[in-house]
């Protein structure tokens, strides 16, 4: 039997999703064909699995999404509850609970990194004096950790134990969605972050974020403890789809590319905001 007839089988394998059969739409296409393009978690179509604690989420681009927290649930969600959703409880897990993560893929920021999610912050969201992680690449207080995370509503980016590149305040409202994202070239030393737009936010602080090192597993929506067995700095809210590219989107000859890759993400949310 050919390998391509035996990664089509219709049916579960144990513990995993079945192959989803759906119909691409061309924006789906559009995504599909960006080669840096390495992560994307989408619940829908038949491609998440619960097994007791463990949430299994079958991504488009190969890799699974993978959690043991039963507070974790997927749902419906965004504006009018109109999607599926990933719902994130904020907190923290409790060992061996372990946060959303990407199994088998692992950052090397010595190359660069794109991410960018679709969310919806929950009703009782801390505008003040609490993070919420997006996504994260390594363990709390490593000095080679990355950490893209809201607090005090403003977007931050940080690289080991330097302190945090931090955006102004006022971005965010609870109960409303927003496309954000985050970026850093390795070669420059330069990090952007963005919200609803294809431009970055200015920054309000003026840290130098060093290259971290390569090899650290994703989290999404939380971050590992120092013990890697249990999450931190949980996200409160919905995410709709969750996207990682293993390279830079920062410098000046990426500017269309971040512009295409943004307008293809925001193409499926009209409801939710708008793409400046």
């Amino acid at each position: 039997m050919a390998v391509s007839a035996i990664t089509r089988v219709p049916f579960a394998m144990p513990n995993m999703p079945a192959r989803p059969t759906y119909s691409l739409t061309d924006r789906d296409r559009r995504l599909l064909s960006y080669d840096a393009l390495k992560v994307w978690l989408k619940p829908a179509d038949g491609n998440v699995r619960r097994s007791g604690k463990a949430l299994r989420i079958a991504g488009r681009k190969g890799h699974m999404g993978f959690a043991s927290d039963d507070a974790i649930i997927v749902g419906n969600g965004m504006t009018g509850d109109a999607k599926p959703v990933i719902k994130f409880p904020g907190g923290t897990t409790t060992a061996p609970e372990l946060p959303l993560h990407v199994q088998g893929f692992e950052l090397d920021i010595t190359k660069g990194y794109f991410f960018a999610a679709v969310i919806k912050w929950g009703a009782g969201v801390a505008l003040a004096g609490t993070p919420y992680t997006f996504f994260a690449s390594g363990v709390d207080t490593s000095d080679i950790d990355v950490q893209f995370f809201m607090l005090n509503n403003a977007l931050c980016l940080t690289h080991g134990n330097v302190a945090a590149q931090q955006t102004s305040g006022g971005t965010f409202e609870a109960g409303k969605c927003y496309l954000v994202w985050a970026s850093y070239d390795p070669a420059t030393k330069t990090p952007m972050v963005g919200c609803n737009s294809v431009l970055p936010r200015a920054w309000a602080t003026n840290n130098i974020l060093e290259p971290a090192g390569p090899g650290r597993q994703v989290a999404i929506g939380g971050k590992f403890n120092i013990a890697g067995v249990a999450g931190t700095q949980m996200f409160l809210g919905d995410m709709a789809e969750i996207f990682i590219c293993d390279e830079q989107l920062v410098s000046a000859d990426k500017d269309m590319l971040r512009a295409d890759l943004l307008a293809d993400i925001a193409s499926d949310y009209g409801a939710d905001f708008g793409l400046a």
